[in-house]
């Protein structure tokens, strides 16, 4: 009798459960169906481009160091030359990535490059580090800054940008 009792559970148990994922999956389809997956909301798209640009910031200022460390300071134009290399090729890499997304923003890259006042940014590490007052330590804490000024400056330009798209 209790191998009845226990057969009967287990099979009543089974229904509720197919059946209850069975309308689990009904109702999850007819709630995502209107969902689309591969486009950033505005939100993500800050979020993202803060993520990135802060990430790729490390690399640069590593770089930096290494060239400030390691470079002849004296001679200012070579070592302008390398500064503004770097400082290029490291961020053609993130501005293809951020062309590539599916964002609010078409060819997001291309529109944080345009609104990211480079020439000023770099006339700005340039004089940190020919500056003979401060270390190398010093001079990263300061480019460190000015960064992060910069990036914050092309951020609100960014969800501006937002607001004024939703009429905010």
């Amino acid at each position: 009798m209790k191998y009845w009792i226990k057969l009967s559970l287990l099979v009543l148990y089974g229904v509720v459960g197919i059946s209850g994922w069975y309308n689990y999956s009904k109702i999850s389809a007819n709630q995502t169906s209107n969902i689309v997956y591969d486009r950033l909301s505005p939100e993500m798209t800050v979020s993202y481009v803060r993520s990135v640009v802060w990430y790729h910031s490390r690399g640069k200022l590593q770089e930096l160091r290494s060239i400030l460390n390691d470079d002849n300071i004296s001679n200012k134009e070579r070592v302008k030359i390398r500064i503004t290399n770097m400082l290029k090729h490291r961020t053609r890499a993130y501005i293809r990535d951020m062309n590539s997304l599916n964002s609010p923003i078409t060819h997001l890259g291309s529109w944080y490059q345009d609104n990211f006042d480079f020439d000023d940014f770099l006339t700005d590490v340039f004089n940190v580090s020919f500056d003979d007052n401060y270390t190398v330590d010093k001079k990263i804490r300061y480019v460190t800054d000015i960064m992060e000024e910069y990036q914050n400056e092309t951020t609100l330009r960014l969800i501006d940008k937002f607001k004024k798209q939703r009429g905010i």
